[in-house]
């Protein structure tokens, strides 16, 4: 095979491998990412007459430098990156934690420390996403695309590229199976005025779930805003059920 077959047999690769940078280039553009907390109502038995006056305090965000910054590619995904959510990850959490005392009537929320019966912290350990391919979710497009372009290419060259270009159309065309994570972890605590600490919990709320999506895709985007507000919904619902417990004991615990 001499120089001038061997390029003419590599410039149909070369487009095809122009052609996938093309896509994902495209796919990993900034998306601003929205939080849009889920309007389901957290159902708890009411306490009483007088509510405790509660002052939400610090929201540390501790999560790992992993998280912050976001990580992987193709095949794991660590999502969104802070530089992409519309909002700090500390505000969205205060806002979505204030919600949820106020529907619940768990507390009256006050604005000021002064006053209140009880100060109330978090910590941030875990707020992302992580989405995980399987290999073959790159080879199975590329595979019938190769086997295509043999069974209808004219000579060798032509199969080449058929198959090639048909490889690339499969990668970014064929949905393939995934596993989303969408993941809140977070720490409560409580403290008196005196800033004593009187109670602390720690809850973890989960989503799992298949998606099926391109093999080069980003879906971050739609998958964050999806599924993310369910995780802290879940959480915050840990964290209050068992405040709950500590405010109003059962006869006989107080």
């Amino acid at each position: 095979m001499n120089s001038r077959t061997t390029l003419r047999l590599l410039r149909p690769l070369a487009a095809a491998a122009a052609l996938l940078l093309l896509a994902l280039t495209a796919s990993c553009s900034r998306q601003m990412v929205d939080f849009r907390y889920p309007a389901e109502k957290l159902v708890f038995p009411e306490l009483g007459e007088r509510l405790p006056r509660l002052h939400i305090g610090s929201i540390l965000d501790l999560r790992p430098e992993e998280q912050h910054r976001g990580s992987g590619h193709l095949v794991g995904l660590t999502y969104p990156a802070d530089k992409n959510w519309m909002a700090p990850v500390d505000a969205m959490y205060r806002d979505a934690l204030s919600r949820d005392i106020a529907q619940t009537a768990l507390a009256e929320l006050t604005p000021v420390a002064d006053g209140a019966d009880f100060v109330l912290e978090a910590e941030i350990y875990s707020f992302h996403g992580r989405l995980e391919r399987n290999a073959g979710s790159f080879l199975l497009p590329l595979g019938l695309g190769m086997t295509a372009g043999l069974v209808w290419g004219e000579d060798s060259s032509d199969k080449l590229k058929r198959g090639a270009a048909l490889g690339v159309v499969g990668l970014l065309a064929l949905p393939m199976p995934a596993s989303n994570r969408a993941e809140c972890e977070v720490r409560l605590i409580l403290r008196d005025p005196a800033g004593e600490e009187v109670w602390r919990q720690t809850c973890i709320g989960e989503v799992d779930t298949r998606v099926y999506e391109e093999a080069t895709a980003r879906p971050d985007k739609g998958l964050a805003e999806k599924y993310l507000p369910q995780a802290v919904k879940r959480c915050n619902a840990c964290l209050l059920g068992q405040l709950r417990q500590f405010l109003n004991p059962p006869a006989g615990q107080g």
